[in-house]
């Protein structure tokens, strides 16, 4: 089984993939990994797209960028993993790039598809948790970070787009995504998850 998380910056879907990682690793083999990055050829990239320094960058580029690094994350660890009868954890996978580069960026969203199903290599996750998270809660969390990378660093205009996109994708595909409310505490929202992956995955509680 191939599960998601999804969310605007400081949702707490990093906190919560993690959970659900350590929870199902009770039951099953897990592989826990983040896109952008998690190969070295993924981790390298990751650092071109979150480097402030970059700040001339083409929303063409960037999105080109995250499906090259989501390639190689697919066919490097994500596909041999699911082969083997595991059940992979991704911290972001392509509806980030659909809700940052689609409806934050404003690109096409139909090149936005082709894209991200050419650097997924037609992959869906059977199961995405979608951290629903005010702004401002949101924007709080990052601002405790050391030094905001640059998507972290865009408007708050940009950041309501980012969460409109995410909030249509959810209504689009109800029965792939599930919308958290991502402003409770964080073990209020790990028993919401837990009780329907229990239920899901018929595991014991």
């Amino acid at each position: 089984m191939f599960i998601t998380f999804e969310g605007i910056d400081g949702s707490g879907k990093s906190v919560q993939a993690k959970r659900c990682a350590d929870l199902l690793s009770r039951h099953s083999p897990v592989l826990y990994c983040f896109d952008p990055g998690h190969t070295a050829i993924g981790n390298a990239v990751r650092g071109i797209l979150l480097n402030t320094a970059h700040a001339e960058m083409d929303p063409r580029t960037e999105l080109l960028l995250y499906a090259a690094a989501r390639s190689q994350l697919v066919t490097e660890e994500v596909l041999p993993f699911l082969n083997k009868g595991g059940i992979v954890i991704s911290d972001r996978f392509y509806d980030s790039t659909t809700a940052y580069q689609g409806y934050g960026r404003q690109l096409p969203l139909d090149l936005i598809r082709r894209l991200n199903m050419t650097g997924a290599h037609d992959l869906v996750p059977d199961l995405t948790f979608i951290i629903d998270t005010e702004l401002h809660t949101a924007s709080g969390r990052v601002g405790r970070a050391a030094d905001p990378d640059r998507l972290e660093s865009e408007s708050q205009a940009f950041k309501q787009r980012v969460q409109q996109g995410y909030r249509a994708i959810a209504e689009n595909e109800p029965e792939r995504c599930k919308l958290i409310d991502g402003n409770r505490p964080v073990e209020a929202i790990h028993r919401e998850i837990r009780s329907f992956l229990e239920e899901k995955l018929n595991i014991e509680k």
